[in-house]
């Protein structure tokens, strides 16, 4: 059989490719052996923020106290919990197993394999496509460490379909995964220990919008290492151990249970992917801002690229690859990085949009930085949310907003302000004289915006170090 386009994988990036190449008018084909319904709303996005809205919610109870009223006895039922996640998923799942069963798609439920740039095998049928978009997502990667196998331990899939509260839980990795799994399990009555080699968490970010986090973390009764090394694991009995180096000193960690957040890797193995002569680099697809390979018709969208694995940008990716897929002659669309956005759903939340600090300097961009504390905001104050600040690099030259990031109560929601602003490359003067409604969590934006335009281009400048954890509004230029 031959179609126009053929998409390997039906999740986010997936299906958003097959409905831009069918409303451009192609014959359109998908590949997935299930289940259906792709990494976000099975394993990944709907499922983590199911659950950690029920910590959230424990946690508010356990605060009773703080806010005037009697003392609540909360007590995690992690079934019920996994039950209405369960629920949940299983409506989100439904929604695109109707859409990716659509009469308008043809949907081979089997594994794909590549025979040649032009030809797959999908079970027993061989197909050919003018152009092939794969979309397979990641899987979760196994680190070699010592005894970790021999150990046993639990990945992110795993932990999410748990029924029993554990005792204690040994957390390895710093990124989104694994700071939200933590913080979920230390709050329905688990103690975990986090372990990360880093010096901070969300370690490819700033310093600044880790701390606050951290903060949260050691105040909630979790155990948070950083800047470690990991040796290897033991296991006596039921009891797994870890040995490591923090702070120059050789320690233990003991748990019931281990959690693997060290990451994911692109979902290529058995795509056959040298069959079709598609270049790898590291473990990742390699394309262009057109969503190209190294075969000019074939694309690879979302996780398996490896640029940002987020899902909107995946459904971004998808759209651009299923549009230039029908028209390989017109003038393809390209992917810009300018306004990639990252929320990290801990309590306080991590958002940010366009350039961290760290790549400013290592991009030799110049840029001045103004930030401002929730603890010294009148509604984050009323509402007992005083962790994190907001913070704001802008151009010297013009005082347009490179980035944008907040870490504290609501950051997730804030940060739309600030992407719509950066959307029409509008300046830290914008963004002070937009009127912001009082009292509310998204005027403590205008602090530093106005701070920052009332300095731009005039004023000391001040030089932030790699280190720097200090809040107060300065100017850089690397």
């Amino acid at each position: 059989m031959t179609h126009d386009v053929i998409i390997i994988g039906g999740g986010s990036a997936g299906y958003a490719a097959a409905r831009t190449a069918r409303d451009a008018g192609a014959d359109v084909g998908i590949i997935d052996h299930g289940p259906l319904g792709g990494l976000c709303i099975l394993r990944g996005c709907m499922p983590t923020k199911a659950i950690l809205r029920s910590s959230d919610v424990m946690s508010l109870m356990t605060r009773a106290e703080e806010f005037g009223l009697q003392p609540v006895s909360a007590k995690a039922d992690l079934s019920a919990i996994i039950n209405r996640k369960a629920r949940l998923i299983g409506e989100f799942a439904n929604d695109r197993i109707h859409a990716l069963k659509d009469s308008r798609f043809t949907l081979y439920e089997e594994r794909a394999e590549f025979l040649s740039p032009h030809e797959i095998q999908a079970g027993a049928h061989k197909l050919k496509a003018k152009a092939f978009i794969i979309s397979t997502g990641s899987v979760v990667s196994h680190v070699p460490i010592a005894g970790l196998e021999e150990a046993g331990y639990l990945t992110s899939d795993e932990a999410l379909e748990l029924r029993d509260i554990p005792q204690s839980m040994i957390v390895l990795g710093g990124g989104p995964v694994a700071l939200e799994l933590a913080q979920f399990f230390q709050r329905i009555g688990t103690h975990v220990t986090l372990i990360q080699r880093s010096a901070h968490l969300m370690s490819q970010g700033d310093e600044d919008s880790a701390r606050p986090v951290e903060a949260r973390f050691r105040e909630e009764g979790m155990t948070v290492l950083t800047n470690t090394q990991l040796h290897r694991f033991t296991l006596d009995g039921t009891k797994k151990t870890a040995h490591l180096t923090h702070e120059g000193k050789e320690i233990t960690v003991s748990a019931e249970v281990i959690l693997q957040a060290l990451g994911r890797r692109s979902n290529i193995d058995g795509l056959k992917l040298e069959s079709a002569r598609v270049e790898v680099r590291q473990g990742k697809i390699a394309v262009d801002d057109t969503m190209r390979t190294s075969q000019p018709h074939i694309y690879a969208v979302g996780d398996v690229n490896g640029l940002h694995e987020i899902v909107h940008i995946a459904i971004q990716q998808g759209e651009i690859a299923g549009w230039n897929a029908v028209h390989p002659r017109s003038s393809p669309r390209r992917y810009d990085d300018r306004l990639k956005a990252q929320v990290v759903f801990t309590d306080p939340q991590i958002a940010g949009v366009g350039l961290s600090e760290k790549e400013c300097r290592s991009r030799k961009i110049p840029y001045r930085v103004a930030s401002y504390p929730f603890d010294d905001h009148g509604k984050s104050l009323t509402l007992g949310e005083t962790h994190g600040h907001v913070k704001l690099l802008a151009s010297p030259a013009t005082g347009e907003i490179l980035g944008a990031h907040i870490v504290g109560p609501e950051a997730a929601e804030l940060i739309h302000e600030l992407i719509a602003v950066m959307y029409y490359h509008g300046t830290v003067h914008d963004l002070a004289l937009m009127p912001h409604y009082h009292p509310t969590l998204a005027e403590i934006i205008t602090y530093p915006a106005e701070e920052l335009a009332d300095r731009h281009n005039s004023g000391p400048t001040i030089q932030r170090t790699e280190n720097s954890t200090d809040l107060s509004t300065d100017e850089v230029h690397p």
